[in-house]
């Protein structure tokens, strides 16, 4: 009985592998969609720009921190169809798609690209521009903080509206980044 039940879970555990490799691989007809096709290919545009220090100071603080962090997940859910009507099934299979395809660093690209900063400010150069009145190369440390916390919760560390709060998490941020 022991055997007959560790031959089936071992065959169960095979087929559950191979249905995994057939979902994720490029025979898979939801990757041909106009939607996906989309995605990937504002996630190649997407790497022509140069967001090294941003995401050099993101990476180390977000290191620090442990907490996880996937853009390839927000970049899935960039995809243009409603995606409250799209199966989470489905939704799941576009991520690891994606994951798998491009590295995290050029998933956060394109949602750097595509992020809502806050007040019509869609992407890291206009929030740039908007809220130091510089482009994005000229930025000093204390300033890439700062945009690293408000794309972490553009509502909630709005420079506008919460100041204050947006300053506490910038000064947690700058003792995270440099404390070893």
């Amino acid at each position: 009985m022991v055997k007959k039940s560790l031959k089936i879970f071992i065959g169960l555990v095979i087929i559950l592998v191979i249905t995994i490799a057939v979902l994720l691989s490029d025979f898979n007809p939801i990757y041909k969609n106009e939607e996906f096709l989309f995605i990937t290919k504002e996630l190649n545009n997407a790497q022509k720009e140069d967001f090294q220090a941003f995401i050099f100071t993101y990476n180390k603080i977000y290191e620090k921190i442990k907490e996880p962090s996937c853009p390839c997940q927000n970049a899935a859910n960039n995809i243009r169809t409603d995606i409250r009507n799209t199966s989470l099934l489905k939704r799941t299979l576009y991520w690891l798609k994606i994951k798998k395809e491009f590295s995290h660093d050029e998933c956060l690209k394109f949602v750097l690209i595509n992020y809502d900063f806050g007040f019509d400010n869609i992407g890291i150069k206009d929030a740039s521009k908007f809220y130091f009145k510089k482009d994005l190369e000229k930025l000093n440390e204390k300033e890439i903080i700062t945009l690293v916390v408000i794309f972490r919760n553009s509502g909630l560390y709005n420079p506008i509206q919460n100041k204050k709060k947006l300053d506490a998490k910038v000064l947690l941020f700058e003792e995270i980044l440099h404390n070893k």
